[in-house]
């Protein structure tokens, strides 16, 4: 089952570093309006990827160990995607702001099982609540960040609404005003 885990978490990245490969050679720079839908396409396999192979390691077996690692696996993919998303439209501190709270979950939930490796099968009912807890709150929070990419399109208009270009004509040259709207 570790295998599968691994393999899973390989396919994952795999289609991550693709899909900002294919970004980066779409948009050199910031001189062109960003692929919204090849973001929020990315950093919805990279979530959606991790999850499921994370749900499965978790669903077949009975071993805590092997549903710790599911449950990682998961939450892995939930911080991964948002950053993956807003880095692809070349918003770096919406990637870090929206990658915070489920990397704030997922560390909660390592502090859970450090505490009590049981709670996934017999845990206590504190250390179940604040794994479920952790668990809403970063699928949530990977959700709205994953949601938020489909502004990028948007925000990139509003700071690139006007431009001044240098001009060069026969016997002299100066700058030219455009923009966008």
């Amino acid at each position: 089952m570790a295998a599968m885990a691994r393999r899973a978490l390989v396919a994952s990245l795999v289609a991550a570093l693709a899909g900002a490969a294919a970004q980066a050679g779409a948009a050199a720079g910031d001189e062109r309006e960003p692929a919204v839908g090849l973001a929020v396409g990315t950093g919805a396999s990279v979530a959606i990827a991790p999850l499921l192979a994370g749900g499965v390691l978790f669903a077949s077996t009975d071993d805590d160990g092997l549903r710790r690692t599911g449950v990682y696996l998961a939450m892995a993919g939930l911080v991964v995607a948002p950053t993956v998303a807003h880095l692809a439209v070349h918003e770096y501190k919406r990637a870090a702001i929206f990658a915070a709270l489920p990397l704030a979950a997922l560390l909660t939930n390592v502090v859970v099982f450090q505490y009590d490796p049981k709670t996934a099968s017999y845990g206590s009912a504190y250390t179940r609540t604040t794994f479920g807890v952790a668990l809403t709150a970063a699928t949530l929070g990977a959700t709205v960040g994953l949601a938020d990419t489909f502004g990028a399109a948007d925000r990139w208009r509003a700071k690139h609404r006007v431009m001044v270009a240098p001009t060069v004509v026969p016997g002299g040259g100066g700058l030219a005003l455009g923009g966008r709207y």
